[in-house]
């Protein structure tokens, strides 16, 4: 849509955190009579304010006024919100804010979902594909230092020679109705935001809603070995599988990433693409996200020298599996981002060492932790429990025969008792496994804290 389509369009943005924030901007910009609502975010508020966009900060539950062309919602606005169940009544068209940028973008899409992985596979396609010499611009949901940039934004300055690879949240999917990413792909679905959806298989429609309106010239890349995001994903585009490990499965195409390479079957053949010797994250859950990171990449012309060259050079995401010190022989690794019992999971997977893990905070999928006791038991010399929900998750591992376990306070607490039970040669996890906001602003907030902290242990201060 050029900007000629947006002069004088009355248009509501619900909510202005970052992405709500850009939408309203950008709006203005264009020549909408952009009015935007939010209590919660005064700074942000003023700024708009200032460019001339009309804020509300204090309004009656409710539509402000009958009289839109459009709304648009920001991720954190729940859908049952009476401002866009009234809307939807008045039959005015509601939007997400992807929804919008689709709208305006000039550069295909790449959209990166998933509970967990998504982060890192889509900064690893954005990297492959800028070692190749394409522009691709990382944005989206993302949530690491430096690279945080909205998809309205980089679709408003696309041009056709971009690509812009946005990491794509179920809360953003909510409301998207034309939004046809040229590449979707969905890494992981495991039990998370259930304070927010009915079951899994609701939260799984949602992620879904991705590859809705993809066509044959487009791509879907999907686990090879998980059967209910393979149920839930219906698309025309072509189907991409990805996985750990070697893929026995009937499909045309498919890559996965083994101690041996990463490596690509087309049709009948198979052959291998790159090495990962130098490939720096480790896990199973890394080389899946290395997989489906190439299988995107597929929709460009990728030389194995360079995609080679992409794997060696790429550098772990801050808070996620992210090597922060060495203190008296212990590793501290800090992955800070890790909200969710899968992600948990695949986190004690991926450390060689006895590892010490620092755990806890709010569980918004009330999740069952005794899950955990296996990997503990091959894994762990303890476990330091902080938050909310410390106490609950203390009485799963108990009850499931898992004894080592001390709750502290704080965090600062937390990492003086895991060093404190550490051996030389042992690891010391922050993998918390729940969201941050009882104690922390964000788990960004969270990670920082635990860097300061294992500084100051190591006789330095950040």
């Amino acid at each position: 849509m050029n900007s000629a389509h947006w002069e004088n369009k009355r248009i509501l943005v619900v909510g202005i955190g970052r992405s709500g924030y850009d939408a309203a901007r950008v709006l203005h910009s264009l020549g909408a009579r952009v009015t935007a609502c939010d209590a919660v975010h005064p700074a942000l508020a003023e700024d708009l304010a200032n460019l001339g966009v009309d804020v509300l900060t204090d309004w009656q539950a409710g539509l402000p006024g009958k009289s839109y062309d459009l709304v648009v919602t920001s991720p954190g606005v729940h859908a049952d919100n009476p401002i866009l169940q009234e809307a939807v009544q008045a039959g005015i068209p509601v939007w997400s804010e992807v929804e919008l940028a689709y709208r305006l973008s000039r550069a295909p899409i790449v959209g990166v979902t998933g509970t967990n992985g998504k982060s890192t596979t889509a900064a690893l396609i954005a990297h492959i594909l800028n070692t190749a010499g394409y522009e691709a611009i990382l944005c989206g949901n993302i949530a690491a230092e430096g690279m945080e940039r909205t998809l309205t934004d980089a679709a408003s300055h696309s041009h056709p020679e971009h690509i812009l690879v946005a990491e794509v949240s179920s809360f953003q999917l909510e409301w998207v109705h034309e939004f046809r990413p040229h590449v979707g792909v969905w890494t992981t679905l495991s039990e998370d935001h259930l304070n927010r959806y009915s079951s899994l298989e609701e939260y799984g429609k949602v992620k879904a809603r991705l590859f809705r309106r993809q066509t044959e010239a487009d791509s879907a890349i999907i686990p090879a070995d998980d059967a209910l995001i393979q149920r839930l994903t219906e698309t025309k585009a072509k189907c991409i599988y990805f996985s750990h490990q070697n893929i026995d499965i009937n499909a045309e195409s498919a890559v996965w990433c083994d101690d041996t390479g990463v490596h690509l079957k087309n049709g009948e053949r198979v052959h291998r693409l790159a090495s990962i010797e130098q490939y720096q994250l480790p896990g199973e859950h890394n080389r899946r996200n290395l997989a489906a990171a190439v299988a995107a990449c597929l929709a460009w012309n990728i030389s194995g020298d360079h995609l080679e060259e992409a794997i060696n050079t790429f550098r772990p995401l801050p808070h996620r599996m992210e090597w922060v010190a060495e203190v008296d022989g212990v590793q501290y690794i800090n992955n800070s981002m890790c909200t969710n019992l899968q992600a948990a999971e695949e986190s004690l997977k991926a450390v060689p060492a006895p590892v010490v893990l620092i755990m806890g905070g709010v569980d918004k999928s009330f999740s069952p932790f005794e899950r955990l006791v296996p990997a503990l038991r091959q894994k762990a010399r303890g476990v330091v429990l902080i938050g909310a929900d410390a106490e609950r998750i203390e009485t799963q591992l108990r009850t499931t025969g898992w004894e080592r376990t001390i709750r502290c306070n704080t965090l600062e607490e937390a990492v003086l008792h895991a060093r404190d039970l550490a051996q030389p040669g042992d690891c010391v996890m922050l993998s918390p496994g729940c969201a941050s906001f009882d104690m922390f602003t964000d788990f960004k907030e969270r990670g920082n804290a635990f860097r300061r902290i294992v500084r100051r242990l190591e006789g330095r201060d950040e």
